[in-house]
């Protein structure tokens, strides 16, 4: 097959399942759709019933969910379908494509399926090391792969629920590190004593100093003796849950970062928003300015769909 004119990208996460028609060449988006379908409801509601197997139910949702597209009378479209679809508890697992990686996404494991006669499905797998594992961000850091450079080793960092930092060298991507910071933040936030003494507000620069003095205790290592200062402050200095809010973020952002103090990498930060943010302030307190690198938003949009039109290139003839 040569490149189709447009395809669509299908961005199936454990919480939440996203589709998009993209123009090929510009990697325009033509048309969207979004639910909260994650794949972990999906397979819960798999288990629910007995009349469908594991495949066709996915496959179910996924051809009634592409009627929510503008597509147009579109013939013969093929989904590129990355994140936990392949996994094993998605519609068809596939096994993990081990390290290294190059840029142009060329070992990534993926698998063609021919659903229909109009409807084709690109599946792509995750990634692994000896001691660890993902599924979704190696396709979008092949995407960005062409803004970084082929020579000589840098880190990519990708904060989110499971941060990942990348590390790559020569056009590869050698090896990563997979960081809980997202996840320990909302179950220490809602399902800890702490709970009571944080309060989810909009980010201000009021609450840069304590950000910051929570950042500086987690690159310390300081981290297991100052979760509970949190609540003691709370009760005997009457401080503000918006304020520890932000004094938990960086006590667990500054645990993340704190081991680039030992290294020499070049850092890449693809993040948006206020997640951008904090993470630049803790990278300037941890790392000279000239070794750190802030991707823009545009990048950061893009960078699935690149990734994803390089894995559909490998089909093309």
């Amino acid at each position: 097959m040569g490149l189709p004119e447009k395809f669509i990208s299908c961005d199936w996460g454990t919480s939440n399942f996203r589709l998009r028609l993209v123009q090929t060449d510009s990697l325009a988006v033509l048309s969207e759709h979004t639910t909260n379908m994650g794949i972990k409801k999906r397979y819960l509601a798999f288990q629910a019933q007995d009349n469908s197997s594991q495949e066709q139910f996915f496959t179910d949702y996924l051809v009634q969910q592409l009627g929510n597209l503008e597509l147009k009378g579109e013939k013969n479209l093929v989904i590129i379908a990355s994140g936990m679809l392949s996994s094993s508890i998605g519609m068809r697992e596939l096994p993990y494509s081990p390290l290294p990686l190059d840029f142009q996404g060329n070992d990534l494991i993926s698998k063609y399926i021919n659903l229909d006669n109009s409807l084709d499905v690109i599946l792509v797998s995750g990634a692994k090391t000896n001691a660890d594992v993902m599924r979704g961000e190696e396709t979008q850091a092949i995407g960005m792969s062409g803004h970084l450079p082929r020579k000589g080793k840098g880190l990519l960092i990708l904060p989110g629920t499971h941060s990942k930092h990348l590390f790559f060298d020569g056009g590869k991507f050698n090896s990563f590190i997979t960081f809980m910071t997202g996840e320990l933040f909302e179950v220490i936030g809602q399902h800890s004593v702490l709970a009571a003494s944080l309060e989810a507000v909009k980010w201000d620069a009021c609450f840069k100093n304590v950000f910051l003095d929570g950042l500086q205790k987690g690159i310390d290592n300081k981290q297991m003796a100052s979760f509970f200062s949190i609540r003691a402050n709370t009760l005997l200095q009457n401080t503000p849950a918006s304020e520890n809010y932000y004094f938990l973020s960086g006590l667990l952002i500054g645990g993340e970062l704190a081991y680039l103090k030992e290294r020499d990498e070049t850092v890449y930060l693809g993040a948006t928003g206020i997640t951008n943010s904090l993470y630049q302030m803790a990278l300037e307190a941890v790392l000279p300015a000239e070794r750190i690198k802030i991707f823009s938003a545009n990048v950061l949009e893009k960078a699935l769909l690149l990734g994803q039109r390089k894995v559909l290139a490998t089909y093309a003839i």
